[in-house]
């Protein structure tokens, strides 16, 4: 059976990198390492009743944002996304894409969402990447699959950590495995994948959260990375998390108003926001990619702190949570930021108040 090929306007890009066309019938077909505005000869590789999935034969008309990317296995490994395009244009992609997440999930039109920050460095920024040692070979999953693309070197890897790969590549541990190469300095952990990004983040919040409140409760705080920033604002600062290591590396270096407990924020937050007034009381709320629970979204329903920041790596959970949240906070403005450059990750933070 020949395989169907069909040339294709790519529309956008959808969250996650793919391309977005249209087949004849109407049918969404998604196209990877495509830009919007370009023509491809593509073959359809699979076929579900809603949509399609296809791959580039080649390209009949391409974009002028696009770049020749600097990856050799760009395409075959999982990791990147966007390495094809200039990086103003990946910008604007994912700028679009948040947009259009708070609008389709969460129902929200005209979103006061800011154009995306960018990384102070495109490349070379990452101080930890992990790969896999499988089958004699060293590298990191392909797209879509556990397949080993091969890798001696990651260019957005610092230089420090693609020694480490290199040395790795040209001794190979004879076990299958796992393996996290790090910065020496970051062997001590809790620390942010792209320091320079994170610092951009944290002004962020930082603005976000506005005046001096009495009351920073500040849950999945970590080793209090925003905590530690921001606790010569406020009377009183209350961290919330799970990982026993992260709340002993937060409590060694805890200033007297600094408090950390461990557990779900589940367990924990309901009584943190009990011990100030609401009016006096800043959430930050920085939760893993699934999102808020339902619980969390019904203590917050509850208690009503007047200002809420949500920081997020994923928008789609973002966008579902804020329609939760929709009756009780207003959405003022949501700041993407580019912490991860070249892939198709997107952290947001978004400041949420009473109406």
């Amino acid at each position: 059976m020949v395989a169907l090929e069909i040339l294709i306007y790519i529309e956008s890009i959808a969250f996650g990198g793919a391309g977005v066309g249209r087949m004849p019938d109407g049918r969404v077909c998604f196209v990877p390492l495509t830009l919007p505005g370009e023509r491809a000869l593509v073959r359809v590789v699979r076929e579900k009743k809603s949509f399609l999935e296809a791959e580039v034969v080649r390209l009949t008309e391409a974009s002028v944002g696009r770049v020749h990317p600097r990856c050799p296995i760009f395409g075959k490994c999982g990791g990147c996304a966007y390495q094809h395009a200039a990086y103003p244009r990946q910008l604007d992609i994912k700028h679009g894409q948040v947009r259009d997440l708070l609008r389709r999930i969460g129902g929200i039109e005209n979103a006061d969402v800011r154009p995306v920050l960018p990384s102070p460095s495109e490349w070379e920024y990452r101080n930890r990447i992990s790969v896999h040692v499988q089958d004699g070979k060293v590298g990191f999953y392909g797209r879509k699959s556990h397949r080993i693309v091969p890798a001696s070197n990651c260019p957005i890897a610092t230089a420090p950590v693609n020694q480490q790969l290199a040395a790795l590549a040209k001794n190979l541990p004879r076990e299958n495995q796992r393996i996290t190469l790090r910065e020496k300095s970051d062997y001590q952990g809790f620390s942010q994948v792209n320091p320079g990004a994170a610092e951009v983040l944290a002004s962020v919040v930082s603005d976000m959260l506005g005046v001096e409140r009495g009351h920073l409760v500040d849950a999945y705080c970590g080793a209090g990375f925003f905590s530690k920033k921001l606790v010569s604002r406020f009377q009183k600062v209350i961290g919330i998390e799970w990982s026993a290591g992260a709340v002993r590396a937060a409590k060694a270096t805890a200033e007297a108003n600094e408090s950390y407990l461990e557990g779900a924020v589940e367990f924990h937050l309901a009584n943190a926001l009990e011990s100030s007034s609401p009016a006096d009381t800043a959430l930050l709320l920085d939760p893993p990619a699934e999102g808020l629970s339902a619980e969390v979204v019904e203590i917050l329903g509850k208690h009503r702190p007047a200002t809420v920041v949500y920081v997020s790596c994923d928008p789609a959970t973002l966008a579902r949570d804020l329609k939760k949240l929709g009756g009780w906070y207003v959405v003022e403005s949501v700041q993407p930021i580019d912490l991860f450059p070249q892939t198709a990750e997107i952290e947001s933070a978004a400041k949420l108040k009473l109406p």
